[in-house]
């Protein structure tokens, strides 16, 4: 095994290591929240990053395709039944222009530290007016995993890229901003809608 092998499975067993409750919040609390999100731009739904399926896709998997860079998390997702295909490892989606209205990235873009591939590729593959659903961590969740390369707060999110026009933000699990929850819950999420212009 390689070392990029190695740094996928560690990675994946990293992600299967959610608390119970942890599934559970995620599952019934913050993925209808984004999903119902993504689906005020349409039906044809991603989820960028979408891990070993305990996001958006595992909650809506007959709605949404998933798109990840750990084959490994590819392999575990499409064995129970949910629809992932695997990012090339140049960043390019394998998906066609202008296919899906929104996508969604839940606690992925601090991972990247380069989003400008990824940023191209969600507006590539969504349709005119489509839309960009991001979720950040907070400066604790951040520091909370040694795999987070850059921290987005409101001003990095409302500078984001000039191609998407943020229409709406709020947090995860409170639906409020605070710089204050930010620092000390873990949980604590921005949420950032976006639209295609």
């Amino acid at each position: 095994m390689n070392d990029i092998d190695s740094k996928f499975e560690s990675y994946f067993s990293h992600l299967q290591k959610i608390s119970f409750i942890g599934r559970i919040y995620k599952r019934f609390y913050t993925s209808p929240i984004l999903f119902l999100c993504a689906r005020r731009f349409g039906r044809h739904v991603v989820e960028v990053g979408s891990g070993t399926g305990n996001g958006v896709l595992g909650a809506f998997s007959s709605s949404v395709l998933g798109l990840e860079i750990n084959p490994v998390s590819v392999h575990y997702c499409n064995e129970i039944g949910l629809k992932a295909d695997l990012i090339a490892g140049n960043g390019i989606f394998p998906v066609a222009d202008d296919q899906f209205d929104v996508c969604v990235l839940d606690n992925v873009l601090e991972h990247i530290e380069n989003p400008n591939i990824t940023l191209n590729e969600c507006y590539r593959i969504t349709k005119k007016a489509g839309g960009l659903i991001i979720a950040v961590p907070g400066l604790r969740g951040f520091k909370s995993d040694s795999d987070h390369k850059l921290f987005y707060g409101l001003n990095q999110l409302l500078k984001l890229d000039n191609r998407w026009q943020l229409s709406y933000s709020f947090s995860l699990p409170f639906l409020f901003k605070s710089e204050t929850l930010s620092k000390y819950v873990k949980q604590y999420c921005l949420v950032a809608i976006y639209k295609k212009i």
